[in-house]
């Protein structure tokens, strides 16, 4: 797919440490961008500097626009990529360092065109470019069909620097502001949480099940990584009662179908209104699951425990994570735990 035409979507924000290497790479790539186009949050460094600079020597075309005050990232992204011109579109962090292959093999999946949105695997460095791990929790099938990911967990979405998408995922982008965060519900979603949702609403997402990226640890990252075994992650998790997590998964659930119920109103192709009819649909069983949940931890009848219990059971409540289900663990704490005592338990810390 020689002819594909990509364009590269870069928010920066004071990267001047990092920012010439990213864009050495980008200059390294197999398949050269077809543009690269570069929202600066008003940095106070020479970040725009190192840019301008990379405009005049790029072999394709740079596009820097400077802010005038700050917006935040989530913003800035989807700034950035509303600016794009090419049919396809890939989120770039501004302190990373990606492979030569990545836009080659990113753009191969999009021969089929259901697929709207392309990820990969990634390696997570120390600030020297140590290895420190992988990335391979976000790995999915190679190809997941319309509504068979669910992408409002925590840690559900892949992060935006894996992401490669088509435009056409932005024509609901003026619904994004009445979406939910699930990390913090101040906050509507991020620019990579947004395309994902709406990519696994009314299309494919093919996985790259290789490593394409270098995702650089230091700082002054906005969001991390935890190298540390999930067992102790979990086990703190598992002793305490899961009210503000469950509470969270039903408003983002319930706001999803919401805003699914608007997005049929407006789309002009009679499959994606019905993509968003049953996705709306789906978001609803979603968050009714999530009340039902809470249930287990709030009631003190043990009878209305059970029946919270075994109605999740049999409707799939408990099926793996990436089909919609909370999961095999959280059958195990819920059925230990949540239904003998749940209501016992300290409250939540999350």
């Amino acid at each position: 797919m020689s002819s594909v035409s990509v364009s590269v979507a870069m928010a920066t924000y004071n990267g001047q440490r990092f920012i010439r290497e990213q864009l050495d790479s980008l200059a390294g790539q197999q398949h050269l961008p077809s543009e690269l186009v570069i929202t600066d949050d008003a940095s106070t460094d020479l970040t725009l500097a190192i840019a301008q600079q990379f405009a005049k020597r790029a072999c394709f075309p740079v596009h820097v626009h400077q802010a005038e005050k700050r917006s935040g990232y989530r913003t800035n992204f989807m700034k950035a990529a509303t600016l794009c011109s090419s049919e396809l579109i890939a989120f770039c962090d501004q302190d990373d360092v990606w492979s030569p292959r990545k836009l080659a093999l990113c753009i191969e999946p999009f021969r089929d065109p259901a697929v709207l949105l392309v990820h990969h695997d990634a390696e997570v460095v120390t600030e020297a470019g140590e290895p420190l791990g992988s990335l391979n929790h976000f790995a999915s099938a190679p190809m997941a069909p319309p509504l068979s990911m669910c992408p409002i967990r925590r840690h559900g979405t892949p992060l935006g620097f894996t992401e490669v998408f088509r435009r056409s995922l932005l024509q609901l982008s003026h619904l994004r502001e009445r979406s939910l965060d699930y990390n913090d519900l101040r906050e509507p979603m991020a620019h990579d949480q947004w395309v994902f949702f709406v990519a696994s609403v009314f299309g494919n997402i093919a996985y790259v099940d290789q490593t394409l990226a270098y995702y650089r640890q230091h700082d002054f990252n906005r969001f991390g990584w935890d190298g540390r075994s999930e067992f102790f992650l979990y086990l703190p998790r598992a002793l305490r009662r899961p009210i503000t997590s469950l509470h969270a998964g039903k408003r983002v659930a319930e706001k999803c179908g919401e805003i699914l119920e608007e997005a049929k109103a407006e789309l002009p192709d009679a499959w994606q209104q019905q993509q968003a009819a049953v996705g709306a649909a789906r978001y609803r069983l979603l968050a009714e699951r999530y009340a039902a949940r809470g249930r287990l931890y709030t009631c003190g009848n043990l009878v209305e425990r059970a029946r919270a219990f075994f109605l999740l059971a049999s409707t799939g409540g408990y099926r793996p994570k990436r089909s919609w289900g909370f999961g095999p663990r959280a059958l195990l704490r819920d059925l230990c735990l949540g239904l003998p005592l749940g209501h016992l338990l300290r409250a939540d810390l999350a």
